[in-house]
């Protein structure tokens, strides 16, 4: 009769602490990202080298990408104006892996040679000419995904 009662019991504290891992590995709201800045992962000097340079992407902008003090820099510039523009801190995550603060994501390949960017709405100076708006929009969301060409 004891082992009957306690089945309850077990159940409630089990989806409890499954309701409990599920809270805690939601996605942050959409207006706030959860970045790990203290994040355990060095860029090596070669891979630094590699992608400190400038992009030449989709939407016809070009992403600068910059190193000081084993910190990195992006921005976006427009290939005539003269105005700099914000830059953004970018926070390693992993080999050619960068995130914001506001979570737009950076994905370096080949050797620095590409990158593509994720979230790009959330970057100072975006433009999107309005002929791809919805070219450059992962499918099914608001995201907006830049590639290098």
């Amino acid at each position: 009769m004891q082992s009957s009662r306690l089945f309850p019991i077990a159940a409630v504290l089990l989806s409890l602490a499954s309701a409990g891992a599920l809270a805690q590995s939601a996605p942050p709201a959409p207006d706030s990202v959860h970045v790990s800045v203290s994040s355990p992962y060095h860029v090596t000097a070669e891979e630094a080298q590699q992608i400190e340079q400038q992009y030449l992407l989709s939407n016809e902008q070009i992403l600068i990408v910059r190193e000081q003090n084993r910190h990195f820099y992006g921005r976006l510039s427009d290939k005539n104006e003269r105005r700099e523009k914000t830059e953004v801190e970018l926070f390693p995550q992993a080999s050619g892996v960068f995130l914001t603060r506001r979570g737009a994501a950076f994905a370096f390949s080949d050797a620095g040679e590409h990158v593509a960017i994720d979230d790009a709405q959330a970057l100072p100076g975006l433009r999107m000419p309005a002929d791809s708006r919805n070219a450059m929009r992962v499918e099914g969301s608001h995201s907006v995904r830049l590639v290098s060409r």
